[in-house]
């Protein structure tokens, strides 16, 4: 408590020096000034004295026949001599504090997330009539009120919440899912894909194609109107067929057999090229009719290489001939390894390439009826070829509307 005391008063650390400095020390305990923090560095003695004492020890000083160095002092009245100093800079940072604090009460910036499909507009004007925009004060903002405004005013949304991030506001917002309008355009079913029909149930409109027939791409399927009945014709009399009177959107399951075919292969024996990292240069610099070549190089700079020139030229001076070229000629070193496969693992290779690009075109609803596969005859010996046939039934409507 009494250090505490001192501390705020002012507090030096001196060291005390001299023949016999423990004199010292007892002039003060007889004159009641306290010491503490006492420790003995060599012959010196190191101790802290308050503030008020330390300008009371001169005579005790001169009849101890000792030297006084100050080597550090704290507490309160340094802090505020040293603030004295400094007004300027403490009036900075006072005043930095003070317009971070108001600064930071204020809004800034507004954001908008969990929009997907709508437009933000429509949110953060209705956001700005209700006073959340930059510049806004965050504690004179009703959230709960702007929350309830967009959900009234913008009816995509589902919900929606606001949030602040420092000076940044966060409108959250979460959209409805909205049931897609159906199209009531007039529409034929056409085939997307070649194909032999193994079932059609028309929901809408008249069938084109029955089972077993074999349609091609863009053939039409299900024609997008209706023909009412037309009476039996008299004994004698000719069959007049009335023309569609009302277009419909034509609707229906139309399932079709397809088959397709895709082609892949494999080496037996396959080279891989890696760079080791030597390398040499060769650099041949044109000038005019004169050539200088500088690290030449010998034909074959090593067992293995690959080359590349880069040509390079000076654009002509103006009204002069006199050409300046550069070419140059890099050899990499390489390593060349030779994998050697044997005839079923090219087979499976070239098989499962081909599998891969037919499943990339079948679609996931297909069903899949069957997959073979054939080794095809190459004049290559070193190439093993596949060809995959896979058998699917699929739906191949597709609506197609009708111009009018």
């Amino acid at each position: 408590m009494i250090f505490n005391t001192k501390y705020l008063r002012g507090a030096v650390k001196i060291r005390i020096t001299g023949t016999i400095p423990e004199r010292f020390i007892n002039l003060c305990i007889t004159e009641q000034i306290l010491l503490w923090g006492i420790t003995k560095i060599d012959e010196d003695l190191i101790a802290w004295i308050g503030l008020d004492d330390f300008f009371k020890i001169r005579p005790l000083v001169l009849r101890s026949a000792t030297r006084v160095q100050v080597l550090s002092h704290r507490g309160l009245p340094f802090v505020i001599k040293r603030a004295k100093r400094r007004k300027m800079m403490i009036a900075g940072a006072v005043l930095f504090i003070v317009l971070l604090n108001i600064m930071s009460s204020y809004v800034w910036f507004v954001d908008i997330t969990g929009v997907k499909s709508m437009s933000e507009n429509e949110i953060r004007n209705v956001a700005i009539s209700n006073g959340l925009k930059p510049g806004a004060v965050i504690g004179g903002l009703n959230t709960k009120l702007i929350e309830r405004e967009i959900l009234l005013n913008v009816p995509e949304v589902a919900w929606v919440g606001i949030n602040f991030t420092g000076t940044r506001a966060v409108i959250e917002v979460v959209e409805k899912t909205m049931p897609k309008q159906e199209t009531k355009a007039p529409a034929h079913i056409v085939a997307m894909k070649d194909g032999v029909i193994t079932e059609i149930i028309a929901l809408a409109g008249q069938p084109a194609v029955k089972k077993g027939d074999t349609v091609k791409k863009g053939d039409l399927l299900v024609k997008g109107f209706m023909i009412e009945p037309t009476p039996a014709a008299a004994e004698g009399q000719p069959l007049i067929i009335d023309v569609p009177r009302e277009l419909i959107r034509a609707k229906g399951i139309i399932k079709a057999w397809i088959w397709y075919e895709s082609y892949a292969e494999a080496e037996l024996k396959k080279t891989t090229v890696t760079r080791t990292g030597n390398r040499q240069a060769e650099v041949t610099l044109k000038i005019g009719s004169s050539e200088l070549t500088f690290n030449a190089t010998p034909n074959r700079p090593f067992q293995e290489f690959e080359s590349e020139i880069i040509h390079k030229q000076l654009p002509l001076w103006r009204n002069s001939e006199f050409t300046v070229e550069s070419t140059i000629k890099l050899y990499y070193e390489i390593n060349s390894d030779v994998t050697v496969k044997s005839f079923s693992e090219a087979r499976d290779e070239a098989h499962a390439k081909a599998i891969q690009v037919v499943q990339n075109i079948i679609p996931e609803s297909a069903q899949i009826l069957s997959r073979n596969y054939e080794v095809l005859k190459t004049p290559e010996e070193n190439i093993v070829r596949v060809k995959v046939n896979v058998e699917t039934i699929e739906d191949i409507g597709q609506t197609i509307n009708i111009s009018q």
